[in-house]
């Protein structure tokens, strides 16, 4: 086995570590462009979606879908 030729299993943990900066990258631009956050809201979310590699982007979005509905639902 040759270590400079990648195996399956490096191909597939470069898929999930791509997928999840992509994810990342979403969420934290996601949440600039967010009208709601601001200040150390903004800062406490960046912090988050920065630092926790998967859960944290996918927090911001299932956060950010809460407040969509609850404005929606609030006349």
């Amino acid at each position: 086995m040759n270590p400079f030729v990648p195996t399956t299993f490096d191909g597939a943990l470069m898929a999930v570590a791509v997928g999840a900066l992509i994810l990342a990258l979403t969420a934290f631009v996601s949440l600039l462009l967010s009208r709601t956050a601001s200040g150390w809201y903004l800062l406490a979310w960046a912090l988050v979606v920065l630092v926790v590699p998967i859960v944290g982007p996918a927090a911001w979005f299932v956060a950010r879908r809460r407040e969509r509905s609850t404005a929606r639902s609030t006349p």
